[in-house]
């Protein structure tokens, strides 16, 4: 089973004490997390090139079997022309600031911003653009590309739809095609059968293909089982 369930992120002071114990120091945070969950969201990678010396840490602090997903560069995803010969340049240098991951590199995330409309030739330039084997899931936030039809480019090309789920409610009947499973659980709230479903959902997908989940990591309290970082620990727990 390769079931990654985890948080946005690692370094909240705030966590403590109820996930990180007293005392604890931030240096010692990513070795405790990964001690407790199996996955790590990285968002930082949206704003910076991480250097060479901070993800060979990430990956020293971090057993095997544990994944990370990491968000690609703002620069792959938000600037205007989306695939020329500069994108491509920085797409390698991205990639590359992610080699001494090794093995740890679980997936990148390419999220869109809500201002791109869907447009299919443009997928195609960029998923041809990512290595052959390159995990991936693109999160999409105009309405335009919900349809089965870039699922179906997605899951070809060797990739996902991230389903990011709002509301707190339960899971769809299936989840989106493709080599993986990529789900971002920023409801306020997972309670009861809610919850139990979604455990149920990602578990049986996780027989099949691996599968990144990952709480909201801001703005909740540590210790609530029904959301955050309480909620991640309920799921690895259960």
């Amino acid at each position: 089973m390769s079931l990654h369930i985890g948080t946005s992120g690692w370094a909240y002071g705030e966590w403590k004490p109820a996930f990180y114990p007293e005392g604890t120091p931030q240096r010692a945070f990513l070795s405790y997390y990964s001690s407790v969950f199996s996955g790590c969201e990285i968002n930082a990678t949206f704003y910076r090139l991480p250097s060479e010396s901070t993800v060979k840490r990430w990956a020293d602090d971090t057993p095997e079997g544990f994944r990370f997903a990491v968000k690609a560069h703002r620069r792959l995803t938000h600037s205007a022309e989306l695939g020329d010969a500069e994108w491509q340049d920085f797409l390698a240098r991205f990639l590359d600031s992610l080699a001494p991951l090794g093995d740890r590199l679980g997936c990148i995330l390419i999220q869109l911003p809500a201002s791109r409309v869907r447009d299919d030739g443009l997928l195609a330039d960029i998923i041809g653009s990512l290595p052959p084997g390159l995990a991936f899931a693109c999160e999409f936030r105009h309405e335009s590309w919900a349809s089965p039809g870039v699922d179906g480019l997605l899951a070809d090309g060797g990739g996902t739809r991230c389903l990011t789920e709002t509301d707190g409610a339960p899971p769809p009947a299936s989840l989106p095609p493709g080599p993986l499973t990529y789900v971002r659980l920023r409801g306020d709230r997972y309670a009861g059968a809610t919850r139990d479903g979604w455990a149920a959902a990602l578990g049986k997908e996780a027989e099949a293909r691996p599968v990144f989940a990952f709480a909201r990591h801001k703005d909740v309290p540590a210790g609530d089982p029904e959301t955050g970082v309480g909620l991640a620990e309920w799921m690895t727990s259960g």
